[in-house]
């Protein structure tokens, strides 16, 4: 009998916990819904030391044993900060000390200190199992110094003349001119164009990769890149392609678009945030001025990829801590910003945990695993709520209003409307916001720090303690739940049911004896 009610007893706990899996997880995702982790793969960690072949710790500018093996072991790490694709540096074999990928010597060999092929294949099994997606860096600019091909009279015209790149804003110079001295490929030579489309798609054959991050885009020609993107997608059709060079300019990132790059990471952008957060009490403004630029003129603004630390540049926590202030309560800050706005957000490895580091090779540092988790529990927090709300992902922007550092923006998607604040300066600020902004709205429900606000004389008061941020749902007045207090109250009657039928037979079994 005491079995039977226990069973009724969790019968309504087990109703309330049952949420059905969402459809988009297993129904696929657009790009615009990822959020990307990028990975150098010799600076995260090191999951087998039989590999471990070039090694040497005390130097930075060569390898420090990080591999396929290490990134598998912490795959759960980076699904718990809700990344649901891995970026990889180029993962083909490298000429000697290219730790970084960048130094091409074979396009169809694995990179052997990393791996082996059949574990980086492996490794794109289990991202897969877990909806993750694999995205990997092809560079067709250039190869690594001192290759082989120098030295061969049959592929001397696969090179452009050496002149170094003297100039950012010559094209021409700088597609035909040699980065930091690395040997320029001749694109336009149908053998070499056959050859890196070639193995390009190999590597899409043989290992199910998801997409490619396109180095130096902008010292390749768009005609080239147009054929790339034809080429790729006839052999997966959702494959990504995701631009990274140097480019700010809207209209040379629509022409880009238009010739098949899916996305390209902004740069304008990027530099924006840099300034607007290193520090407090910087206004906001120009941030939603570029945005409005990127959505008015792009037909996939929303595919843009936004990042602040890159493998190029010194590390954004570098920045905050030469003006005196706290990574932690910066990088949050930081971090809201970017996961509500429209764009993929991508997170370089270690940002994750505010590392330091200023030029190449110190912002390569290795990845630390023993560090406080508090910005690695809010990353998963915010990436909760993008995934949680379209609107956070696909809906349209409006600055509603920006006081000195405090910004209030909406994003609506359908019938969704979302309310983010920033308040991006030293003080307690206050901002009122027009009702007339949320239509048939009675509150504003915090989504990211459970703050309530409520209409009041067709106002909303929205009111942030200095260097913290809050992201609410516009929704009706708050009703009784009659669900639940029905519930509550069936297990009330049925726990004192539960210890009057215990007593009596307690009492029974008394009179027996």
């Amino acid at each position: 009998m005491l079995k039977k009610v226990m069973a009724i007893l969790l019968a309504p706990f087990i109703l309330l916990s049952t949420i059905p899996v969402s459809a988009e997880e297993i129904e696929g995702r657009d790009w615009q819904d990822e959020s990307i982790y990028f990975i150098m793969v010799d600076r995260f960690y090191n999951g087998n030391t039989k590999n471990d072949h070039s090694v040497d710790l005390d130097n930075l500018n060569t390898y420090q044993g990080g591999d396929f093996a290490g990134i598998m072991q912490k795959l759960d790490y980076l699904q718990e900060m809700g990344f649901t694709t891995i970026a990889l540096n180029s993962i083909v074999e490298n000429t000697e000390s290219g730790y970084h990928g960048d130094w091409a010597l074979d396009y169809r060999k694995i990179n052997a200190n990393y791996g082996t092929l059949k574990e980086f294949k492996q490794l794109v099994q289990e991202a897969h199992k877990r909806n993750m997606k694999v995205i990997v860096d092809f560079n067709a600019n250039h190869v690594g110094p001192n290759h082989p091909w120098l030295k061969d009279s049959a592929k001397e015209d696969w090179f452009h003349e050496r002149k170094d790149v003297t100039s950012a804003s010559n094209q021409e110079g700088k597609q035909a001119g040699w980065i930091d001295g690395l040997p320029d490929l001749a694109q336009e030579n149908p053998e070499v164009s056959a050859y890196l489309l070639d193995a390009a798609k190999w590597w899409i054959t043989e290992t199910n990769i998801d997409g490619y991050r396109l180095n130096d885009l902008e010292y390749v020609s768009v005609d080239f890149w147009s054929n790339f993107s034809k080429e790729m997608k006839s052999v997966k059709n959702d494959f990504f392609l995701l631009g990274n060079g140097t480019i700010e300019n809207t209209s040379d990132l629509v022409g880009l678009q238009e010739s098949g790059i899916d996305g390209v990471l902004d740069k304008q952008q990027m530099e924006a945030l840099r300034e607007v957060f290193a520090k407090p009490d910087q206004k906001m403004n120009s941030l939603f001025t570029i945005w409005n630029e990127r959505m008015q003129t792009m037909s996939q603004p929303h595919q843009l990829g936004v990042m602040v630390d890159t493998e190029d540049i010194p590390r954004f926590t570098k920045s905050m801590q030469d003006h005196n202030q706290f990574p932690g309560t910066r990088w949050e800050l930081l971090m809201t910003h970017m996961y509500t706005m429209p764009g993929i957000p991508m997170v370089y490895y270690g940002s994750e945990i505010a590392m330091n580091g200023n030029e190449i090779p110190d912002n390569r540092r290795m990845m630390d695993f023993r560090t406080d988790k508090d910005l690695i529990e809010y990353i998963g927090k915010i990436a909760a709520l993008r995934k949680e709300y379209p609107a956070l992902r696909k809906g349209t922007l409006e600055l509603l209003n920006e006081q000195d550092g405090m910004a209030v923006y909406k994003r609506e998607y359908e019938d969704q409307i979302m309310i983010v604040a920033i308040n991006n300066s030293s003080k307690t600020k206050t901002i009122q916001l027009d009702a007339a902004n949320l239509p048939a709205s009675e509150e504003l429900r915090g989504r990211l720090n459970a703050d309530m606000v409520r209409k009041s004389n067709d106002t909303y008061s929205i009111t942030l303690d200095r260097e913290t941020s809050e992201v609410y749902l516009a929704a009706e007045k708050s009703g009784v739940n009659y669900v639940f207090i029905a519930v509550i109250v069936l297990v009330n009657i049925l726990f004192f049911g539960f210890l009057y039928l215990a007593r009596r037979k307690g009492k029974r079994q008394n009179n027996h004896n």
